[in-house]
């Protein structure tokens, strides 16, 4: 990736700025829609009695514990850091690039929703791929860092999948 790059994927957002706006309503939207189906995911499993409850309420709050660990080892810095680009989202850090934790989160709840109601975790998962396109549209990641985020979600969420089933 270079400086060429974003200025390309970025120049219809900067020539149109109501499409800023909307790719900032989509980021917002999507990025709730990931933290709602995870709490909605505990009370459907609550309600049908579901004996991986309490895998699926603590695996994943420690692989997110440990990926942000990880992360802040790491510190990659973000693409508007490394080419001088303004983002299309307001993002006030720096650093904490790879992998993306926002891609992450919504690719492991979907995988666990894969394995309790498949439609829902299709479309939360077809969520995850939008919103990984926003994020590297958007200027606040690379695209290795949207790719290692989903790719970390679906493992980790196959883990606590394949746990919970112990």
């Amino acid at each position: 990736m270079n400086s060429d790059f974003y200025a390309k994927i970025m120049r219809p957002f900067q020539t149109h700025p109501g499409y800023i706006s909307i790719l900032n309503v989509l980021n917002r939207i999507l990025t709730l829609a990931g933290f709602l189906f995870y709490p909605a995911l505990l009370v459907w499993m609550a309600v049908m009695l579901d004996k991986r409850f309490f895998a699926f309420l603590f695996l994943p709050a420690f692989f997110f514990l440990a990926m942000s660990r990880i992360r802040k080892l790491i510190n990659s810095p973000r693409p508007y850091e490394v080419y001088d680009i303004q983002p299309l989202i307001a993002r006030d850090g720096h650093g904490q690039s790879f992998p993306s934790r926002h891609v992450f989160s919504i690719f492991l709840i979907g995988t666990l929703w894969c394995g309790t109601l498949m439609p829902a975790g299709i479309f939360l998962l077809s969520c995850g791929i939008l919103l990984a396109m926003i994020r590297v549209i958007a200027g606040v990641h690379f695209p290795k860092d949207v790719l290692c985020g989903a790719a970390l979600g679906i493992f980790c969420g196959a883990l606590s999948l394949f746990i919970s089933a112990l």
